[in-house]
């Protein structure tokens, strides 16, 4: 049986056990089918006490701005849990949707409880990445306010290569975002032309060739360093972590 992007992407992190592996398979419940701009969540209105795990798709959460504009914060790929970041609440603190037909595997958040009431490491593991993930939306607001607009692109472009990267580490540097030009600039805050302006100039400056959606790096180890990108997904430090469960 083939591993799943979840257990993959963990995996690049820590060497999982096989008791471990099988409380992780409580999760993988068989995926519903999604259509492309399905709404999972929405802001302030959804309860918070289902999570989704991803199994195909891709998804992008966002937050309503005064202006009734919106900013999207972040982006989900095969592999994700969406939903943790109100796992606080009652209610969704994002509105969630599908970006493209979706797969996704629903529990409730109490069943992530139980994975970490018998596996420390994971609820470890998982305490890690939550912290990666909040560096990481640190770098991309830093980005959008010090950079410009070539810079906060081409950086949200690494930013997706590096992610996928995780789950497939020998893919060639060609990415489809699956994301309109409206969606990109809800991202780093531009608008629809300057967008498109950006995307070309990148394109003729050689850092990028572009058809359609996808976007093939052609000069990655500059185009990191025009978007002052930092790789935060490549690895974590475990040494504090806790051994694994018995058993």
């Amino acid at each position: 049986m083939a591993e799943s992007c979840f257990l993959a992407k963990l995996k690049h992190y820590i060497e999982l056990t096989e008791s471990e592996k099988s409380a992780l398979r409580t999760l993988e419940e068989p995926p519903k089918a999604f259509a492309a701009g399905s709404v999972i969540y929405e802001e302030q209105e959804s309860p918070a006490g289902n999570l989704y795990l991803v199994d195909e798709g891709r998804l992008h959460s966002s937050t309503a701005l005064a202006d009734g504009s919106r900013a999207i914060l972040r982006i989900y790929y095969p592999g994700d849990i969406i939903g943790v970041n109100s796992i606080a609440f009652e209610r969704s603190a994002t509105t969630t949707v599908t970006s493209v037909p979706t797969g996704l595997c629903k529990f409730p958040r109490s069943r992530l409880a139980e994975v970490f009431e018998n596996h420390p490491r994971l609820a470890t593991l998982f305490y890690a990445l939550a912290a990666l993930e909040n560096v990481a939306l640190q770098d991309r607001l830093k980005s959008i306010g010090r950079t410009d607009g070539k810079s906060r692109i081409a950086a949200l472009i690494m930013d997706v290569l590096s992610r996928l990267r995780t789950t497939s580490p020998d893919m060639p540097p060609t990415v489809n975002l699956m994301m309109t030009q409206g969606d990109i600039g809800d991202a780093v805050g531009l608008t629809n032309v300057h967008v498109h302006r950006c995307l070309k100039e990148l394109a003729d400056e050689g850092f990028i060739r572009r058809h359609g959606s996808e976007i093939t790096v052609l000069r990655e180890e500059e185009l990191v360093e025009r978007a002052h990108f930092i790789n935060r997904y490549r690895s974590i430090d475990t040494s504090w972590f806790p051994p694994p469960a018995a058993g």
